[in-house]
């Protein structure tokens, strides 16, 4: 039953993260993306957000494939 629902929260929560253009977590980066962001920085421990977030602002979107 935890398996069912972990699979059934995480595909909701890729998809409207897709669907929103947010990014979100265990995804595959373009390189371009990272650099242009700034590069991947390991002084925080929360990184893949901080990335995240720089490269939505720089106009990077996030894509769900199921």
């Amino acid at each position: 039953m935890q398996e069912m629902s972990l699979d059934y929260h995480f595909t909701v929560e890729q998809e409207v993260g897709s669907a929103t253009h947010a990014f979100g977590t265990a995804g595959v980066w373009r390189i371009a993306a990272i650099n242009e962001a700034g590069g991947w920085k390991d002084r925080t421990t929360v990184e893949d957000m901080d990335l995240a977030v720089r490269a939505s602002l720089r106009g990077w979107k996030f894509l769900y494939l199921g």
